[in-house]
């Protein structure tokens, strides 16, 4: 169960790279058309800035999503790696379920804000409704959801301390030993 769990979260992820991909692909695209209209024809191409906010709405959301499962979201692992761990073990179930809930709130507020603006359209484009847009908000949380589970359920969580900081207090300690040495050295 956990393989198949896993690979199925391994592939919903390269769909968010890939999404994320098309997103900055077409959004390099539509800009360079927009200024080459402006610039060499003197008229605006009044397509490219709405498009590029739908493209830019589904890299931020599926992008986060993305991050996320792959642990290069920002994170605040100072105060967390100075724990026992015993107590980093506690702290990341505590952290997987507040992203759990900020999910499930982008799945109901998500679901509400797409269905609040789905019978508005662009003016550039009335077959491209806001609500689709919009619809990227309750979709990364779904799958934002689904990363979390796994994350709690079927990964296992790997905390290692922190090469950085396991270096950081092994100098501290060296440079203590050698005040300590030469204070000593000093007195006699």
């Amino acid at each position: 169960m956990r393989a198949v769990y896993t690979g199925l979260m391994e592939r919903l992820y390269w769909v968010c790279i890939g999404i994320c991909i098309v997103s900055v692909t077409v959004m390099t695209g539509l800009i360079f058309t927009g200024v080459v209209m402006r610039v060499g024809f003197s008229t605006g191409a009044r397509f490219a800035e709405p498009m590029s906010i739908f493209f830019a709405v589904q890299l931020t959301m599926y992008g986060a999503a993305a991050c996320y499962r792959a642990h290069i979201h920002l994170r605040l692992q100072v105060f967390v790696k100075m724990l026992s761990m015993r107590l980093q073990h506690g702290a990341e179930i505590i952290v997987q379920l507040l992203m759990g809930t900020i999910a499930v709130l982008m799945i109901v507020f998500g679901i509400s804000l797409t269905q609040t603006t789905w019978f508005q359209s662009y003016p550039e484009f009335e077959y491209v409704k806001v609500g689709l847009v919009y619809s990227a908000i309750p979709g990364s949380g779904i799958v934002t959801l689904l990363f979390v589970i796994e994350a709690l359920f079927f990964r296992r969580m790997e905390l290692v301390p922190d090469e950085e900081l396991q270096r950081a207090v092994e100098h501290t300690e060296e440079e203590e030993r050698l005040l300590a040495a030469g204070s000593k050295e000093h007195r006699l």
